[in-house]
């Protein structure tokens, strides 16, 4: 099927409206263990019990209201909250993806964190107003 140049300029600026709707972000992928969000998981409150050393966890560190979605060779996960939290996803393997969002308009700093075995493994911030911030990491 082939589009017309109009068709495709629409694509492209629907693509570019979604960028800029999104806000600014900053991704800081890691394997550093002295990242200082790596205790984050024994110091928040848990959606979930006792996590041991070969689950992974999704840390989000916000104090409004946010949404998240979790995808990976997993089943989907969406979840909202307010407030710090950790998110154990169990013992996974594969690609983990984690995009949160502020759903108040806040502006403070949303920060979404991967972790597993107390070491973060990736790291996305934002402060835009109603921004998401997106991780990624290969387990």
């Amino acid at each position: 099927m082939k589009l017309s140049k109009r068709m495709q300029l629409g694509l492209l600026a629907l693509v570019c409206l979604v960028v800029v709707i999104s806000g600014c972000t900053s991704n800081n992928n890691s394997n550093n263990s002295a990242n200082s969000s790596s205790n984050m998981s024994n110091s928040t409150n848990s959606s979930s019990n006792v996590s041991n050393s070969s689950d992974v966890n999704i840390v989000v560190k916000y104090s409004g209201n946010w949404a998240a979605d979790i995808s990976g060779n997993f089943p989907y996960r969406g979840t909202s909250g307010t407030g710090d939290q950790a998110i154990n996803i169990g013992s996974v393997s594969g690609p983990v993806t984690v995009s949160a969002r502020k759903t108040e308009g806040g502006s403070g700093t949303l920060t979404v964190s991967i972790e597993k075995g107390g070491k973060n493994l990736s790291t996305s911030s934002t402060s835009s107003p109603y921004g998401a911030a997106t991780a990624y990491y290969t387990v």
